[in-house]
């Protein structure tokens, strides 16, 4: 999919003059009152300041232990997994049965569940709690999260452990030569395949950086501003793109959307919730290309058509339109545009983090 997923998170949004009444253009007021200091004002959005804003940005690093698993994971069709007797160590995968609870309430549980110790899937300490260990071993231990752990309903709680070791894998890697290099990658030599395994972490660790600087400042631009009123289709139309990114995942996992809502704990109210809250997103990006005056070039289409080809890695124009539309693409080149914009005009400070703690 295109950067933000282009065909789920837009939400098309009409111009209303004057209608009322039943159906898609019936007209929701939100009851709020328009913002004394708004920079610009229309009948759906009383839009704050979206200029001078502050933000950090994380340049993530390349380390060792994220190049280790990018090549493992490149490596995977050619790798072996050995079961060993030893007390596991970094690199191992770990097959536990475990169950997980916040407060004494059953938060997760699973059985045969296996991990990578380094990957830090459940954080630092937790792969140091699992390091050392044998098949038959049990442990119960708590953990402290941080408020800012990446699992929200981890973030800032205490969670209490209950595991068995089932089985301890080693990883066993090919022999890397330069001639299994060079017969099984489009490289001469392990040296060249790795640095261009960095350069490619390297990318998506600046395009993740990037995506999320620029979120960060369209939502404090949300967050200030007020929503005045939507139509009832604008509505529905967030609702059934909140449903069609859920039934990705129902599709990935080969399950269906009930399954997957159960699985997240996701109520009606928090997908009524998401709804709203990407709507929001929507008309505050249209209230910001409104109060430009943002259009897009025939040559910005075309170049971004050239990027979004790259990105996606399609060889032929021909499929890249077949599987998205002229509309769509020029919607996201726009967004794309405004939120660069917002990064533009913003006074960013730049910091060093590792990718584990995004």
């Amino acid at each position: 999919m295109l950067k933000r997923n282009i065909t789920i998170l837009f939400v098309t949004v009409c111009t209303i003059v004057s209608l009322s009444g039943c159906g898609r253009y019936k007209i929701i007021s939100t009851g709020n009152e328009k913002l004394a200091n708004a920079v610009y004002n229309d009948d759906t959005v009383s839009l704050a300041a979206y200029t001078g804003l502050e933000a950090a940005k994380k340049n993530y690093i390349v380390t060792d232990e994220a190049l280790n698993r990018a090549l493992r994971e490149d490596l995977s069709d050619f790798t072996d997994y050995k079961t060993v007797t030893r007390a596991s160590k970094d690199g191992d995968i770990v097959c536990i049965d475990y169950t997980a609870k916040i407060e004494g309430e059953t938060y997760d549980k699973d059985n045969d569940y296996s991990f990578i110790l380094g990957d830090h899937e459940y954080g630092v300490s937790f792969d140091q709690k699992l390091t050392g260990v044998s098949a038959g071993d049990e442990l119960v231990f708590s953990l402290q999260y941080d408020e800012d752990y990446s699992d929200m309903d981890f973030a800032g709680n205490t969670v209490d452990y209950d595991i068995r070791v089932k089985e301890v894998q080693e990883i066993v890697l090919p022999d890397t030569t330069d001639e299994f290099i060079k017969s099984n990658f489009d490289y001469n030599t392990y040296d060249e395949y790795i640095k261009a395994l960095r350069n490619n972490l390297e990318k998506d660790y600046a395009l993740e950086s990037e995506s999320e600087l620029q979120e960060s400042l369209l939502q404090q631009v949300i967050d200030a501003s007020r929503i005045l009123q939507y139509t009832k289709g604008e509505y529905e139309d967030a609702y059934t793109d909140v449903e069609a990114s859920y039934a990705d995942y129902a599709q990935m996992f080969g399950t269906d959307l009930d399954s997957i809502y159960e699985s997240f704990e996701l109520t009606e109210d928090d997908l009524e919730q998401e709804a709203m809250d990407l709507l929001s997103r929507t008309l505050v990006i249209h209230a910001i290309q409104k109060s430009e005056g943002f259009e897009l070039t025939d040559d910005e289409y075309k170049q971004g058509i050239a990027y979004y080809m790259e990105q996606e890695e399609y060889d032929s124009e021909k499929e890249f339109l077949k599987d998205y539309s002229e509309d769509e693409i020029r919607r996201q080149l726009l967004e794309d545009k405004t939120l660069r914009f917002l990064v533009e005009n913003a006074h960013i400070t730049e910091i060093e983090a590792d990718y584990e703690d995004y």
